[in-house]
C-alpha cells in the first residue's frame, strides 16, 4: 500500500517540476524529497519522472498518477469538511484560485471570518488570470475559483456573486479633477495608464472605448502596467490618467492621493463569479466561504457611478 505522505510529496513535485521548490514547500531537504520519490517509483516499479540535467518532466505514467492523486486529495478534503460538524476539523485544507483584484482586495476580508471559526484551517491562495484559475480548478489544484471575467463553461458550476467598477482616476491636481464627467473622446488627449495587453481589465476598458467611438490605436499608452498597484503609483506621480478597480482605491481615496472622474456613458462594470467543479454543494469551510460570497455587497456606499 502506498503511503499518503509519498503521494503528497509526489504531487508537490509533479505540480512544480522542481525538487528544490518542492522541498521548500514541504519543509524537507531536497535529498529527502528525492528519496521519497525514488521509494515511490520502486514500490510501483514505474518511472514517474524523466530527469535530463536540471530539467524534470513527468512520464506518461507520472501524468496519469498525478491526476488521481489530485482527486484523492480533493476527496480527502471534502470528507474532512463533511466531518467538521462532528468535531473533526484537524488538517482541513482550503485551496482557492482567485483573479488579482479579488485575491488582493476582497478575499482577505472574507477569509478573516473563516479563520475565526476554523482555527486549524490551512488556506492556500493562488492568484492568476481567469484562464489560469479555471485550469487549476479542472486540474484539481484548487477547490474553488473566483474570477473577474465572463466564462462560459458548461462543465463547471459558475455563480455570479457581485461586481466591481473600473474607474477613471486622476491626480487631484490634474486639470480634469473638477470635471463632473469625462467622455471617451477626451481620453485620447491624455497619457493613459492601463494594464498590460491581453489582461482582462484592459479588455473591459477597450470595449467601453470602442463602443464610444474610440479605437485602441488612438490612445496614448506609452506605459503599460502589470499590476493595479503600479497604475495607482503612476497616477499619484502624475504620469497620466488611469483605470483601476474601485475595490483597490480605498486607501488612495482616504489619503486624497487620487480622484475619481465619472465616465460619460459609463460606468465600466465587470462581474465577479465563483466557480466549482460539478458535483454536490460543498460543505465545511468551502461552503461557508460560498455563503459569505452570496451575501457580498457589490459596492460600498459612496462608490463611483
Amino acid at each position: 500500500m502506498i503511503e499518503n505522505f509519498k503521494l503528497r510529496v509526489f504531487r508537490v513535485v509533479g505540480d512544480s517540476l522542481n525538487f528544490r521548490r518542492a522541498a521548500d514547500e514541504l519543509y524537507l531537504t531536497q535529498p529527502a524529497v528525492t528519496a521519497q520519490i525514488k521509494s515511490l517509483e520502486e514500490s510501483l516499479g514505474i518511472a514517474l519522472f524523466d530527469r535530463i540535467g536540471r530539467n524534470v518532466s513527468l512520464t506518461p505514467a507520472g501524468k496519469t498518477l498525478l491526476e488521481y492523486v489530485r482527486q484523492i486529495e480533493a476527496l480527502t478534503n471534502d470528507a474532512l469538511a463533511a466531518l467538521a460538524p462532528f468535531g473533526a476539523q484537524q488538517g482541513v485544507d482550503l485551496s482557492i484560485g482567485a483573479s488579482h483584484t479579488i485575491a488582493v482586495y476582497l478575499l482577505p476580508k472574507l477569509l478573516a471570518h473563516l479563520v475565526n471559526e476554523w482555527p486549524t484551517l490551512h488556506i492556500h491562495v493562488m492568484s492568476g488570470s481567469t484562464n489560469e484559475v479555471l485550469h487549476a480548478l479542472t486540474a484539481h489544484q484548487i477547490t474553488l475559483g473566483l474570477i473577474e471575467a465572463p466564462a462560459f463553461r458548461p462543465d463547471l458550476k459558475i455563480e455570479p456573486f457581485g461586481e466591481d467598477e473600473l474607474t477613471l482616476i486622476v491626480h487631484p491636481a490634474h486639470r480634469w479633477a473638477g470635471k463632473s464627467s469625462v467622455g471617451a473622446a477626451e481620453l485620447v488627449k491624455e497619457p493613459i495608464l492601463l494594464r498590460e495587453v491581453g489582461s482582462g481589465m484592459r479588455r473591459f476598458v477597450e470595449e467601453y472605448l470602442e463602443k464610444n467611438g474610440v479605437l485602441r490605436q488612438q490612445l496614448r499608452t506609452s506605459i503599460d502596467m502589470t499590476s493595479t498597484e503600479a497604475i495607482l503609483s503612476a497616477v499619484e506621480a502624475g504620469l497620466g490618467v488611469g483605470f483601476a478597480p474601485y475595490l483597490a482605491l480605498e486607501k488612495a481615496l482616504r489619503l486624497d492621493a487620487v480622484k475619481i472622474i465619472p465616465l460619460e456613458n459609463g460606468p465600466i462594470r465587470r462581474q465577479f463569479s465563483s466557480v466549482l467543479l460539478s458535483g454536490p454543494e460543498p460543505k465545511g469551510p468551502t461552503g461557508q466561504l460560498l455563503a459569505l460570497l452570496r451575501r457580498y455587497t457589490p459596492q460600498p456606499e459612496g462608490a463611483a457611478s
